[in-house]
């Protein structure tokens, strides 16, 4: 529908498993937080900002040994590489 949006957001995806192989000392994930009702989008999503930012926070709070180079949907594990 977006393609260039579509595109974008895969080219941070990718991005970001090129910096979690390049730094293996660092935690380095992507999370898609869900349509998140905010501003940016006209307030037409369907889940409230505190929802959203659960995945943010999950992967800040990682421990050392945590994944790295990750996909999350919002706080579930999509996809490790």
């Amino acid at each position: 529908m977006l393609p260039a949006y579509s595109m974008s957001k895969m080219v941070v995806n990718l991005y970001t498993l090129i910096l979690a192989r390049r730094h293996p000392e660092m935690r380095i994930n992507c999370v898609h937080p869900g349509f998140v009702k905010t501003e940016i989008n006209w307030n037409t999503g369907v889940i409230p900002p505190e929802e959203g930012a659960r995945g943010a926070v999950k992967l800040a709070l990682l421990p050392d040994n945590g994944p790295t180079g990750c996909y999350y949907d919002q706080t579930e594990l999509g996809v490790a590489w």
